[in-house]
């Protein structure tokens, strides 16, 4: 059976989905084959944008018309779950880095029923996002380091890293997703940082700058990954959402929750404060999906799903 071009509604794109019938691999295997199956009406595949810029979250749905026994997201060289939202529908959040090249950019969807592969391919192209250069004047004892300081910087972002990269089951958000504090008014995200006059590492979250001991909230359901001190980070909280998806909260005065706690959207999980190499009272509030570090202000227009 040939592979087919679905031709969706308003908003979407055209997908190119297929369907592989048990010890079969490519569409053009299945050509042919007159015991294949033709695949439900109701196969598609949709992305909330065909032209997402860098640090843009991405949705993605995949409808089947049945349930399906699994069903993956694949960007970026890496697979995350989709989560069903009805019965043979699916959804799920990706990421364009805000270092994402420019570009073409392929993202596809695999799932299986009854023995049976389905496939769907979207075709995205990347835009290039302008990005604001801040610069900054610290103190030397902000920037220069002892080996034994330079040492836990080191573990602390290995430690980070590895939470980080960790898929856990089951996918506990839903959108939308809840602003971190009551004010939410984001700034600095993907900011050029010159300190000292040397160029480093873009700034993969936002600043929220709030009077010290302004309550902090988890943006969705999820379980705490992490509770505990950092040295740039401060006082730190990382929530796992599932499937991918992490909320990172830095510089509280204090946070209220422990490591594998669960906790539910919008309860309080720590206060605003400036600790770690913080010049004054702020929430860095930064977010993961699949695939990249993303402007956390862009999940919260998401619709419900």
């Amino acid at each position: 059976m040939r592979g087919l071009r679905l031709f969706l509604g308003a908003g979407l794109f055209t997908a190119a989905v297929a369907f592989h019938p048990p010890g079969t691999g490519s569409a053009g295997e299945i050509a042919g084959n007159p015991a294949a199956k033709a695949p439900s009406p109701g196969l598609s595949l949709s992305v909330s944008n065909r032209t997402p810029s860098q640090g843009e979250p991405v949705t993605v749905e995949f409808v089947a018309g049945l349930p399906l026994d699994n069903s993956s997201v694949f960007w970026k060289g890496g697979s995350w779950p989709l989560r069903e939202t009805s019965p043979g529908r699916y959804v799920g959040i990706v990421g364009v880095d805000l270092l994402h090249p420019p570009g073409p950019a392929t993202l596809s969807v695999e799932a299986w029923r009854d023995g049976s592969r389905l496939s769907a391919v979207a075709e995205l192209v990347v835009v290039r996002r302008a990005f604001p250069v801040q610069e900054l004047t610290l103190p030397k004892r902000m920037t220069e380091f002892d080996d034994a300081t330079l040492k836990r910087i080191r573990e602390e972002a290995r430690s980070l890293d590895d939470r980080l990269a960790r898929v856990t089951i089951p996918i506990l958000w839903r959108t939308p997703f809840l602003p971190p504090v009551e004010e939410f008014r984001p700034e600095n995200f993907g900011s050029r940082r010159v300190i000292n006059g040397e160029e480093r590492s873009p700034h993969a979250a936002v600043d929220v700058r709030l009077p010290e001991g302004t309550p902090v909230r988890s943006i969705a359901d999820g379980t705490v990954a992490f509770a505990g001190e950092q040295f740039f980070g401060g006082r730190s909280v990382v929530v796992d959402h599932g499937g991918g998806v992490f909320s990172v909260y830095y510089h509280m005065k204090g946070f209220t929750v422990s490591e594998g706690q669960r906790v539910a959207r919008g309860d309080t999980i720590g206060a605003v404060g400036a600790t770690g190499r913080a010049t004054g009272p702020h929430l860095h509030f930064g977010v993961r999906v699949p695939g990249g570090r993303i402007d956390p202000s862009l999940l919260f227009p998401l619709p419900a799903r």
